[in-house]
């Protein structure tokens, strides 16, 4: 038979004062029966968590990329075993993703999206260029800042091709300071087929463009796809 404790720990879950604090009398058996009631507000649960994660999915416009490890080798594939119990999240460690294309870096990023987002965490995906666009216009453009504002709802953010193209000194410039201001809270996938030392020379600032890369790697894991 249910137990009364475990009916009470689920409606209070479900915000259902009158049963969680006793004011419904559930000893009554006339009126009750328990292993019902425990089963309906167990499905209640299950219904809300999976619309949960479908909202979650929407909002964060992860593409629908699939990584196939299957011919990864042995120390990829145990990395991302590693990275699939999401610690690095719960401790807001950021990952680059760095291979050539079509290596699977955005498949990988996607599934890994997945996995925070069926734990409840909010995720957004971004290319590069749709980031500096946000970023550069959330103070004057209402989209724009609702997305920035999401951004910062999140416990994860994905960022797309960085530096495949090489960005103007302004992209750089805004770049930073978003980078810099979403990375105090949070963690953020890079996704790059550029080498981190490429990087610098790239870039027109290479002053700011080194500082970006420290405050990258400061608390970072750097994940290497090769071909396969």
């Amino acid at each position: 038979m249910a137990d009364i404790t475990e009916i009470s720990e689920l409606a209070q879950k479900l915000n259902l004062w009158n049963i969680a604090r006793g004011y419904i009398d559930l000893n009554d058996e006339k009126l009750s029966n328990l292993d019902y009631l425990k089963m309906m507000l167990e499905k209640e649960l299950e219904i809300r968590a999976r619309q949960k994660h479908t909202k979650l999915r929407k909002a964060s416009k992860i593409p629908n990329k699939a990584f196939d490890a299957s011919n990864s080798n042995k120390g990829l594939k145990w990395q991302i075993k590693q990275l699939s119990n999401l610690t690095w999240l719960k401790e807001e460690q950021n990952l680059i993703l760095l291979g050539k294309c079509g290596t699977g870096k955005t498949g990988l990023a996607a599934q890994l999206g997945e996995t925070a987002i069926s734990n409840g965490h909010k995720t957004y995906y971004a290319p590069f260029d749709n980031f500096i666009a946000v970023a550069e216009k959330k103070a004057t453009n209402p989209k724009a800042e609702a997305i920035f504002s999401y951004m910062q709802e999140c416990d994860l953010i994905i960022i797309d091709d960085v530096f495949y193209v090489e960005p103007t000194r302004a992209e750089l410039q805004v770049f930073y300071r978003a980078v810099t201001f979403l990375n105090e809270t949070r963690s953020i996938i890079f996704i790059t087929n550029r080498e981190l030392s490429a990087w610098i020379d790239a870039a027109e600032d290479k002053h700011l463009c080194q500082t970006l890369l420290d405050r990258m790697t400061v608390n970072c894991q750097i994940v290497r796809l090769t071909d396969k």
